[in-house]
């Protein structure tokens, strides 16, 4: 007869994992009094606590109203035995993240945490069609978004790096670049360069373009 495992190390493990892809403010504390939901499984759920794996599909995890992952698949491995606090997490198919006013849409994204605390993501666009972020700046009328072949989060410095075919707007202005770093804090960024890639940044200016107001986050992006 097939294994069963209890829900309380299985929430635990959601938990610590949804807490790994929420932060946006360089140091990520866990949010204990505010629970997750977790939506997934149709027969497709499997874990091995022992091994530090976990998998499922049809994934959706919300903490509040604030904050949201969806994504057709799900993976973890080295998840730490002593409270599943470190491990590596692959989302794949369909990935829609939302955390403190910002928005990543992506084919896939690469999750790695240790201590409770959010140590790397990494999104990455299809061939197709290219990860892509929006953030709403804190007291501003503008929401900032961008594009990129992959967008990683560094939570020590609390930003964006978009690489590869780099577009971003502030609603009136646009940016064409290379690659750039995006700050999360007050919404500055900066071009970056690589051993491969151009430091030519081509700005448009349109002073006739107004700010759009900021709006609800698309979640059909996910479906």
């Amino acid at each position: 007869m097939a294994r069963s495992f209890p829900d309380l190390p299985l929430a635990a493990g959601l938990l610590l994992a949804a807490g790994a892809v929420f932060a946006a403010q360089g140091k990520l504390a866990l949010d204990n009094r505010t629970p997750i939901v977790f939506e997934g499984g149709r027969a497709c759920f499997r874990a091995n606590l022992g091994a530090g794996t976990l998998e499922s599909c049809d994934v959706v995890l919300r903490q509040g109203t604030g904050t949201l992952i969806q994504a057709k698949n799900a993976k973890a491995r080295g998840l730490s035995s002593a409270g599943l606090e470190d491990g590596e997490w692959q989302f794949s198919d369909g990935v829609h993240i939302e955390f403190d006013n910002a928005v990543l849409d992506a084919d896939s994204a690469m999750v790695v945490f240790a201590d409770n605390r959010l140590k790397e993501v990494h999104v990455k666009g299809a061939s197709a069609e290219p990860a892509r972020f929006s953030h709403q700046v804190k007291d501003t009328p503008r929401r900032n978004q961008g594009r990129a072949a992959t967008i990683d989060y560094d939570s020590a410095g609390a930003t964006l790096r978009l690489a590869g075919g780099t577009w971003y707007s502030d609603g009136r202005n646009e940016v064409n670049t290379a690659a750039l770093v995006y700050n999360l804090n007050d919404g500055s960024f900066s071009n970056v360069t690589g051993a491969n890639e151009s430091d030519r940044v081509i700005l448009t200016i349109r002073p006739d373009k107004r700010v759009p107001p900021p709006r609800t986050p698309d979640r059909a992006t996910s479906q």
